[in-house]
């Protein structure tokens, strides 16, 4: 966080001495985040640009998952015949805090054909509503894969 404030505080800087505009604060943000990473590997922390690399990764990976599934649900209304496969889905979520259990409930119910409907009161379980969940495997595979990029994106 620190980091990221010292790249918010270059960008700013830069346009002092330049004009401020939106593309010099863009191009203060790019020069910023190059003092921020060479400054993070001099003192031996991880590269302030990995960061921002692997949430950009999830970002899109998250943002291919929306289209496919919009195109999907868009499917289904647009043809008579239902391909509907409704299930309901218990998925672990023990030892996960308590954001990463709401932001992974969020990212499940933002995706167009699944819904979280439920947390366990012990906290240990999800229950999910999944539209296309023929086999149940496939379905907390694709859960597993949300998780694992999101862990990976944002929580590393």
């Amino acid at each position: 966080m620190i980091r990221f404030l010292l790249n918010i505080f270059l960008a700013v800087v830069w346009c002092a001495l330049s004009k401020f505009d939106g593309w010099n604060f863009l191009g203060g943000l790019f020069v910023g985040a190059v003092v921020v990473s060479v400054f993070s590997r001099a003192t031996s922390g991880e590269p302030y640009a990995s960061k921002a690399y692997r949430l950009a990764r999830f970002v899109l990976y998250f943002c291919k998952i929306l289209v496919q599934t919009n195109l999907q649900v868009a499917w289904e209304v647009l043809t008579p015949k239902m391909h509907q496969t409704p299930r309901i889905i218990r998925y672990p979520i023990a030892g996960m805090t308590d954001v990463q259990r709401t932001m992974l409930a969020n990212a499940i119910t933002l995706t167009p054909g699944t819904l979280t409907m439920d947390i366990s009161p012990d906290g240990r379980w999800l229950y999910l509503h999944c539209m296309y969940a023929k086999d149940r495997d496939a379905a907390v595979r694709e859960i597993d894969e949300l998780w694992s990029n999101m862990r990976r994106g944002i929580f590393s």
